[in-house]
């Protein structure tokens, strides 16, 4: 039961740190270019 838990809080702790580093680069994206240009973007993605 704790190998599931460590497992887990593992796989929960890197998901956070995948959904940061989006955070940021979406952040970067907005102060690199203007909100239309960060619409389309995210349209294409």
């Amino acid at each position: 039961m704790s190998i599931f838990i460590s497992w887990l809080v593992l796989i929960i702790s890197v998901a956070c740190a995948i959904g940061i580093m989006r955070i940021i680069h979406s952040v970067k994206k907005i102060e690199r270019f203007s909100l239309v240009n960060n619409d389309t973007n995210k349209t294409s993605n």
